[in-house]
C-alpha cells in the first residue's frame, strides 16, 4: 500500500486495529523518518486514547497506554544495541499477557527474541509525503 498522507496512514492504522482489538504484537520495521510513529499514534488513536502525548519513547523505550480492556504498550528498540537479561525479562513478562496489545519499532533488532506469533509491517520512505507499507 502507499500512504500519501497522515490521513492514508490512519486508515491503514484502522484497519489494523480491528485485527489486534483483543490484544497482538506489532512489529514497524523501517527507515528513520519512514512513518512508525506516525503510524502508532493513529493505532493509539483507534483505542480512544487521544489525551496522552503520543510519542516515540527512543529515550525511556517503553512507554504504556492505560486502556479500559488493554495495556497497550509502544516499545522503541532505535537506541538499544544490546539488550539485557532484565529487559529480555520485562519484554517476556508484557508478551506473555496475550490482551496486551503491544507495537515494536525497529523490531527487526529484536529478531531473535520475538514470539514467532506477530504481524509485521514494514515502512519505506518514498519521498517528502509518500510512505510503501506492507504488511506480512
Amino acid at each position: 500500500m502507499i500512504s500519501r498522507n497522515l490521513a492514508d496512514t490512519a486508515k491503514i492504522a484502522k484497519k489494523i486495529s480491528s485485527k489486534v482489538k483483543n490484544g497482538g504484537l506489532i512489529c514497524l520495521i523501517g527507515d528513520l523518518g519512514s512513518g512508525k510513529t506516525t503510524f502508532t499514534k493513529a493505532l493509539v488513536a483507534e483505542f480512544g486514547i487521544k489525551h496522552f502525548n503520543i510519542k516515540s519513547p527512543t529515550y525511556t523505550y517503553i512507554r504504556q497506554y492505560p486502556h479500559r480492556k488493554h495495556k497497550i504498550y509502544h516499545i522503541d528498540l532505535y537506541r538499544l544495541e544490546n539488550f539485557d537479561r532484565l529487559f529480555l525479562e520485562e519484554l517476556n513478562e508484557i508478551f506473555e499477557n496475550k490482551k496486551n496489545i503491544i507495537v515494536i519499532e525497529w523490531a527487526d533488532k529484536l529478531a531473535d527474541f520475538l514470539p514467532k506469533k506477530c504481524l509485521k509491517i514494514n515502512f519505506e520512505y518514498l519521498d517528502k509525503n509518500s510512505r510503501k507499507i506492507t504488511i506480512k
